[in-house]
């Protein structure tokens, strides 16, 4: 399924949107919170915070994702917002209302056993509620940064007893903070920042140094992560400074920050990275001030359904570790990785399935280069299996590459990519996440095409219907995807781009005078929800031996460069997201919640998607996602009756699809633990608009094109205009011929027609299809029609496959 937004993205960054006065006529924005300060606070104890939002206004509970976390809303102040208008030729973004800017006190009260670590809230008013809020629970005292005496003067480092959490801001370019403490010789004592996870933009740096200045230790320089970690032994007992700034010497309210100090038990590694389920295992761990913690026993779960980790408890005594670390479960047989095997000579023999538990180090130790491991095992023609590397999910620092070879170690061919045609990038480099790339010209292309990047594969899913604007390539969580063992990566202007035809790797065919691609089994970087661990479905050319070959791609290696390979047969999984992750109902209305496929391997069939857990006067269609599509719409509707005292209600949005058979569920929003957090439902008061459509059925052909006529009922006093979007539409059919402001009910109309286009190519299908109108705010409310069903009808034309989809990229 793929969706045409019809309107331009509205912008409400300082500058670009602007506040429009509220009266009787204005939306229903539900809250938001754009801050909350402190960002934390000490378990066992009560604290204040003050929260800055919109439409905060009488609210009515604050719901948090763990039990022994209570809050409420003590007070609300409004806050004076200068009422202006654009500024002629500069503010060119949509104006659009805003709610009521305010602050609220809000006392929280955490018991003493509640889990330290990053928890989450919501805030419930009667207009629905809140974004998801990020709160850090600390078991630590916490000690604020020290401030200037007077202006001019210098500060002086604050005096701090470990165990502590610092708490600060680096409020300006360049600015430092400074923690005096005293420590003993012989003592490890560690610091951790958390501010990235708390959505601060400090990209830390720690230095340890005595108070002559002298440096002991820092970190955060090179890292790659924003949160810098240290730990080091003392030299001697003595006063210490630890002093924390931004790497990139920036600063401003939003660069704050929570350190956790002390002589505290801390993790530095685990071996092996996981354990298989049903099973209890002992794991090493290693790290400092564990006390004589070396190994600790693990009792997996029964099973692992796809992805799923287990937290690690480590406790020297009472205290358990600062750091978090988890172990990933899983159902193969499990083996450890066997010295000497960093030769082709040398494989290591495996037996299907399996995982292995190595590391990627002792190379150079050894004088040799640095190290990297082969396995051999046997296949059968046709026979697929899925490789996967689990480390950097895990904390590892390997950064994996991974290949299959034939027996004698030399690469085996898995695909021939032809170029049709040949454009280039513009406009501006981009990097190895985005999907919009600006091509200098898209004749010659459609959607579903595939494209040769540099040495990347991608698939176009949107063409522009104007030359100032990008094409938009296939992914996923908003990173792009690559297809065949390829990886993103980033793509200067002017880099070459070729319309590509996957063909098998012995493929013949007359030169052209492009370039031909030949794709081999090797895979960096494995994509969305893989971050820098590889993967590889491989399907074996023929009967005999092949060897995995594994290693650091930036040719590193160390003891703490651990790593799970799992060789296994293919077997169909995938994941789902939703969103709005809380839906706001309103009573008699209709909300669409898009559930897109995050992830998914060796599974092509339809995905069945139904909601849970709704409260009652709540109901949510069934969905389904049609085999080659990623997305649906699962509209939720509230009964005109429904009370708007229903308290907030979990809601899940479940996935199923038929496996041989069996169903294989799962749970959108889900992360490796199983459960989404705080996917909220709730009732609100009554649509300001209902969208409905003059047809219930629309029939299209191949080529051709049809009119359909929207209806807006505006209710609630509401005159503004109303941009509509066209929600589930199958892959070919697009709404065109709408212009730069796109189907925009205008505040003078109350209906708007608009035209669907067939591509020539696009396949026969029936698909509910829905018009969604927006009502525009800082928060902007969504309203979904009744289900128009569009029907496809088919001819010769659409069974025959592009030439560029001639092949499957298996990715």
């Amino acid at each position: 399924m793929r969706t045409r937004t019809l309107l331009c993205g509205l912008c409400f960054a300082a500058g670009t949107a602007w506040v429009l006065p509220l009266h009787a006529d204005e939306p229903i924005i539900p809250p938001s919170v754009t801050r909350i300060s402190p960002a934390g606070m000490e378990r066992g104890s009560t604290a204040t915070f003050t929260v800055e939002g919109r439409n905060l206004s009488d609210a009515k509970a604050v719901t948090f994702d763990v039990a022994g976390v209570s809050g409420k809303v003590t007070e609300i102040t409004d806050v004076p917002e200068k009422i202006t208008g654009p500024r002629a030729g500069e503010d060119l973004a949509a104006q659009v209302p805003l709610g009521k800017k305010q602050t609220a006190k809000l006392e929280v009260t955490a018991a003493k056993d509640v889990p330290p670590g990053i928890h989450h809230f919501r805030i419930q008013t009667p207009l629905g509620t809140s974004d998801m809020v990020v709160l850090d629970i600390g078991a630590l005292t916490e000690i604020p940064a020290s401030h200037a005496m007077a202006a001019g003067t210098d500060v002086q480092p604050q005096q701090a007893k470990l165990p502590a959490t610092f708490v600060g801001t680096i409020a300006s370019p360049g600015d430092k903070d400074s923690y005096q403490f005293e420590g003993k010789a012989g003592e490890d004592v560690v610091f951790q920042v958390e501010a990235s996870r708390l959505r601060s933009l400090l990209q830390s740096k720690l230095v340890l140094s005595d108070m002559s200045g002298h440096v002991l230790a820092e970190a955060g320089t090179y890292d790659e992560g924003p949160d810098a970690e240290l730990h080091y032994k003392l030299p001697q007992d003595g006063p210490y400074l630890l002093s924390i700034t931004d790497r990139e010497q920036s600063g401003s309210p939003d660069h704050f920050y929570r350190v956790d100090a002390g002589v505290l038990p801390y993790v530095t590694g685990v071996f092996p990275l996981g354990v298989r389920a049903g099973q209890t295992a002992e794991v090493s761990v290693q790290g400092v001030n564990l006390g004589a913690v070396r190994q600790v026993k693990v009792e997996a779960p029964k099973s692992a359904n796809g992805w799923a980790t287990i937290p690690l408890e480590i406790r020297n005594g009472e205290t358990a570790s600062l750091n978090t670390v988890k172990l990933a479960v899983g159902n193969e047989p499990e083996i450890l990785e066997k010295e000497p095997n960093s030769a082709v000579m040398q494989a290591q023999d495996i037996s299907l399935p399996v995982t292995i538990n190595g590391h990627i180090a002792g190379g150079v130790d050894a004088g040799r280069k640095p190290d990297e491991d082969y396995f051999r095992f046997h296949a059968k023609k046709g026979e697929r299996l899925s490789i996967d590397v689990a480390a950097a999910r895990l904390g590892s620092p390997l950064d994996s590459v991974i290949e299959v070879l034939d027996a004698q170690g030399n690469p085996i061919p898995r695909a021939t990519i032809r170029c049709l045609n040949q454009t280039t990038t513009t406009l501006a480099d981009r990097d190895s996440r985005t999907t919009g790339i600006r091509l200098v010209s898209t004749s010659g292309l459609r959607e579903g095409d595939y494209l040769m990047v540099g040495d990347e594969l991608n698939r176009v899913k949107f063409i522009p219907d104007q030359p100032d604007a990008d094409t938009i390539l296939e992914g996923m969580e908003g990173r792009r995807l690559a297809y065949a063992g390829t990886s993103p990566d980033v793509h200067a202007v002017n880099t070459p781009v070729y319309k590509a035809q996957i063909l098998p790797a012995d493929a013949e065919f007359p030169p052209n005078g492009l370039p031909v691609f030949h794709l081999t089994w090797r895979n960096d970087d494995g994509g969305p929800g893989y971050g820098a661990d590889s993967k590889l479905d491989f399907v074996a050319p023929a009967d005999g031996d092949y060897l995995l070959h594994l290693k650091d791609v930036r040719g590193m290696e160390g003891p703490d460069f651990a790593y799970r390979l799992t060789v296994r047969d293919a077997t169909p999984d995938y994941q789902l997201s939703a969103d709005p992750a809380n839906p706001n109902i309103p009573r008699g209305g209709s909300l669409p919640v898009t559930v897109s496929i995050s992830q998914i391997r060796d599974y092509e069939g339809p995905i069945e998607v139904e909601g849970k857990g709704l409260p009652s006067g709540v109901t949510a269609k069934p969905a389904v996602i049609p085999s080659g599509q990623k997305t649906t719409v699962v509209v939720v509707s509230a009964a005109s009756d429904g009370s708007l005292d229903t308290q907030p209600a979990p809601i899940e949005f479940v996935g199923h699809a038929n496996v041989d058979g069996h169903d294989l569920m799962r749970i959108a929003n889900a992360d490796a633990d199983g459960a989404p957090s705080l996917q909220l439902v709730s009732i609100i008061p009554p649509p300001d608009v209902v969208v409905t459509t003059e047809l219930k059925e629309v029939s299209i052909e191949p080529g051709k094109e049809v009119t359909v006529t929207l209806h807006v009922e505006r209710q609630n006093g509401f005159k503004g205009r109303v941009p509509c979007s066209v929600e589930n539409l199958p892959p070919g059919i697009e709404v065109v011929n709408v212009g730069l402001n796109g189907v925009l009910v205008t505040e003078a109309q109350t209906s708007r027609t608009f035209t669907l286009r067939a591509e020539d190519w696009v396949k026969p299908i029936e698909q509910p299809i829905y018009v969604v109108g927006q009502v525009e705010s800082n928060s902007p409310t969504m309203h979904a029609s009744a289900p128009v069903l569009l029907k496809v009808a088919s001819t010769n034309e659409t069974a025959s496959a592009s030439p560029a989809q001639a092949a499957s990229p298996n990715r």
